[in-house]
């Protein structure tokens, strides 16, 4: 018998969440071993290259995934086909364009036009982005029936893949660092984590083996589709990345690393959310539209409820235990992650606030998260610069927790305008983290006192 959407969506996420929390712990647990052997520099370093990188991935996004997911021929062998052919030929791209950006640094490091003090003066940068870009051809060789599972909601066999791929990239970072203590660890342990995951991609139990296509109509559709796509990672990427890309231009590469070290730790549950997000509920807000469009608002806020409650209840948490968690983790060389990590665990609360773009990304109108996007990179991009010249890196951090606070006007605006909005909904968790904020605080200080 056929699950209903309700016990797919239930079954989904939970894979999501368990395979996030594994993942989650997995690179935690690498992270307190890594950190005991490795510098913060070389943090700072791998930081920005993944910032690059990712920086490329997203100004070269077609919106693949959101095609397959969304479009009535997303099953369709020739559509997938073309799909396919895409993503290689986009991987090719993304990996020639990382070449020359690494050779740009080269030039301008040696010319001296990057101070030396700073990330992107790093001497050892260029040609680790030249070799990491690599990952780019084998991601593209992925099989396009892991996008296909997204469509279906079948969130077990995608989240064993992942782990499989990412124990595999661990296990090598921590034989390497076994025996000599450098950064080629984490080079080269992302290189396998990515071709284990291409290898076993192909291993689906779909039926069909993947095929080099070009299938115009299915170009056509996905182009049309992609164009406010593209510019929605592109935006998303500057939003997501920009405190990396500010900060690597006036901070030296350990204090960027400590900084990854904080936001990581901060954002972890954010990542979980936004991958539950992604993964299952704009699938499950799709489905919804194609077969029950009135159902669509309330649908949205009784998932809005569980997510607002996770996060108000985390944030409060952790804004007032975040020093005393990297104190129990890590050395003193990370101390300053500390009163980061409690700052930046502020931006938990406007995840809830983010869905609104996937619920109207759900209805085809993708124009409008653009435009909820595009409010918080231009509010990041003035608000950080301005606030790091008056106060520092404690204001820079301040502006990246606080930054989507911009996009909740707009947010309101846009349901209002597509008949989704309901503002009692919108702020009835946020007692939950001033309480929890309140208990931790106070048996943080009984805790101190004794």
């Amino acid at each position: 018998m056929e699950k209903t959407l309700k016990q797919r969506t239930m079954r989904s996420g939970s894979w999501v969440i368990f395979g996030h929390l594994f993942s989650q712990g997995l690179r935690l647990g690498s992270n307190l071993i890594l950190t005991r052997l490795l510098v913060p520099e070389m943090f700072g370093v791998m930081a920005i290259v993944t910032v690059i990188m990712a920086g490329l991935t997203m100004f070269s996004d077609v919106g693949l995934l959101q095609n397959i997911v969304q479009s009535k021929r997303g099953e369709e062998l020739v559509y997938l086909n073309t799909a396919w052919t895409i993503q290689i030929v986009r991987g090719c791209f993304i990996f020639l364009i990382a070449v020359a950006v690494s050779a740009g640094l080269y030039y301008f490091g040696q010319a001296g036009y990057l101070p030396v003090n700073t990330v992107y003066g790093n001497s050892d940068l260029p040609k680790i982005l030249a070799i990491v870009s690599v990952t780019s051809i084998i991601s593209g060789f992925n099989s396009i029936h892991i996008l296909t599972l997204n469509r279906k909601l079948m969130m077990g066999k995608l989240t064993i893949i992942n782990l499989i791929s990412q124990f595999s990239g661990v296990l090598v970072m921590l034989i390497w660092v076994s025996y000599k203590a450098n950064i080629w660890a984490l080079v080269f342990g992302g290189l396998v984590g990515a071709t284990v995951k291409m290898l076993i991609s192909h291993r689906l139990e779909s039926g069909i083996k993947c095929s080099f296509c070009w299938d115009k109509s299915a170009v056509n559709e996905i182009f049309h589709f992609g164009k406010w796509i593209f510019i929605s990672s592109i935006l998303g990427f500057l939003l997501n990345q920009g405190d990396k890309l500010l900060l690597a231009l006036w901070v030296s590469p350990d204090v960027l690393g400590i900084y990854s070290i904080a936001f990581f730790l901060a954002m972890a549950l954010k990542g979980i959310l936004k991958k539950v997000i992604s993964s299952v509920f704009y699938p499950m807000l799709s489905e919804v539209v194609r077969e029950n469009p009135s159902a669509l608002k309330s649908v949205y806020y009784t998932v809005r409820a569980k997510v607002d409650f996770i996060t108000m209840l985390t944030a409060g948490a952790m804004a007032s235990t975040g020093q005393h968690i990297i104190n129990i983790l890590y050395d003193d060389r990370y101390s300053d992650a500390g009163w980061m990590v409690e700052i930046l665990s502020v931006s938990l609360v406007f995840i809830g606030y983010s869905m609104a773009g996937v619920c109207l990304m759900a209805t085809g109108n993708v124009k409008s998260n653009t435009w909820l996007i595009l409010c918080s990179v231009i509010f990041l991009y003035i608000s950080m610069p301005v606030s790091y010249y008056f106060y520092g890196i404690y204001g820079a951090v301040v502006m990246v927790s606080i930054n989507f606070i911009i996009d909740i006007p707009s947010t309101f605006y846009m349901l209002n305008k597509h008949g989704l909005l309901d503002i009692r909904k919108e702020f009835r968790m946020l007692p939950i983290l001033i309480l929890t904020y309140g208990i931790c605080e106070y048996f943080s200080l009984l805790i101190l006192d004794k």
